[in-house]
């Protein structure tokens, strides 16, 4: 099954920036509201050529994705067609097995 083929259900939240260009080494200054962020979402969109739906979490209500599932430092979570997180991605000796998440967003799609 081609992964993004019918991913309808399916969406992405991009959460605030890690490592934003003032506050470490990449591209991008940390955005100030809503349209940086849209601005840098739809260039990832653009330059990978994502496919899943991709929502932005709102700088202009304080991040309210992050505020209630702390995300941080690095977290995957697979929500699934009931709209329910299916799983939560904890890190193994400090890094993220893929071989779990796939599964998980192959459980999710089935």
């Amino acid at each position: 099954m081609d992964f993004y083929q019918d991913q309808v259900d399916m969406i992405t939240v991009y959460i605030e920036e890690a490592h934003a260009a003032d506050e470490c080494r990449i591209c991008y200054n940390q955005p100030k509201s809503d349209n940086d962020r849209i601005h840098i979402a739809n260039d990832f969109i653009k330059t990978t050529e994502y496919r899943i739906p991709l929502l932005i979490d709102p700088v202009s209500e304080n991040n309210p994705f992050s505020q209630v599932y702390s995300p941080w430092p690095i977290r995957f979570y697979v929500i699934d067609h009931m709209k329910k997180f299916s799983y939560i991605a904890q890190p193994i000796q400090g890094s993220f097995p893929l071989e779990l998440i796939k599964n998980a967003l192959n459980e999710a799609i089935q």
